[in-house]
């Protein structure tokens, strides 16, 4: 049973990833218990795969056959390599689903998410060309230096992460979510239309939604450590170890990819310039 109360409530449960939510509602305790560590491990032990995935595109590209199609853009696209990658990032997807039930799948389900990652980036680099390598690295620098520094703002109690906060993230994506719901309205409008497409293209204006995305991202984080934490407090089984290194790496490539998003679209803007 869960020896204390989760300090964001159930706000903060809503917005936490599922499966870290799903660790606070289990009513079970054991030992070995999960610990901090142990998540931690198995957590760059996915980001480690993520990698990994990217070597295995490239070493088995010269295997695949070539069927090839011209896209609409004049890009050629393998649709060998394209099934392999997409394929697998819906069966990683659809295994978060079965996590729910059986939490052992989770290292399984976990580590095919993490292999379609890495696949379907290198994958995109093929398809656009290898000038998103550097993007690509600079993101990865960056996405490193945000969670560690998360990390320690949540363990050195510099960001306290409770129902308070819970409230303003979740005021925060409504926000979010209304103005671009408004700014979709816009576009139906003829007489708004035109300052709708005027925020669509601004440089600045993108930018400064893709800044607050990832500002967005790094505090779902937080609330995923803090329900975490609560989880190893309550003693769960060590078996749950992998449910929350699974939902860590999630949050962590969903960083990643806002992060080298926003770097290929300011480079954009800026060549455009």
């Amino acid at each position: 049973m869960a020896v204390v109360e989760s300090k964001v409530g159930r706000l903060g449960l809503f917005l936490a990833n599922p499966m870290v939510a799903k660790m606070d509602k289990v009513e079970e305790s054991g030992t070995p218990s999960c610990t901090a560590q142990g998540i931690i491990l198995k957590t760059i032990f996915f980001l480690l795969l993520t990698i990994a995935g990217v070597t295995i595109f490239f070493a088995t590209s010269s295997m695949i056959p070539t069927t090839y199609i011209e896209n609409i853009e004049g890009y050629d696209i393998n649709l060998i390599e394209a099934a392999i990658a997409f394929g697998s990032i819906l069966i990683g997807l659809l295994g978060t689903l079965i996590c729910f039930k059986f939490v052992k799948a989770s290292f399984f389900f976990g580590s095919i998410y993490s292999l379609s990652q890495g696949y379907a980036l290198s994958f995109l680099f093929h398809i656009f060309g290898y000038q998103y390598v550097y993007p690509c690295l600079i993101a990865l620098g960056l996405t490193i230096l945000i969670v560690l520094v998360m990390l320690f703002l949540y363990k050195a109690h510099i960001v306290k992460v409770e129902k308070k906060f819970a409230s303003c993230l979740a005021t925060l994506v409504v926000v979010g979510i209304l103005l671009a719901l408004g700014v979709y309205i816009m576009t139906l409008i003829p007489a708004t239309k035109e300052y709708a497409n005027f925020i669509i293209d601004n440089s600045i204006i993108i930018s400064l939604a893709g800044v607050i995305g990832i500002i967005v991202a790094t505090l779902f984080l937080l609330v995923d450590f803090e329900v975490i934490n609560h989880s190893i407090q309550s003693n769960l089984p060590k078996k749950y170890e992998w449910l929350g290194a699974y939902a860590l790496s999630f949050a962590i490539i969903e960083i990643y990819f806002k992060i080298l998003n926003f770097i290929i679209q300011a480079a954009g803007n800026k060549n455009e310039n």
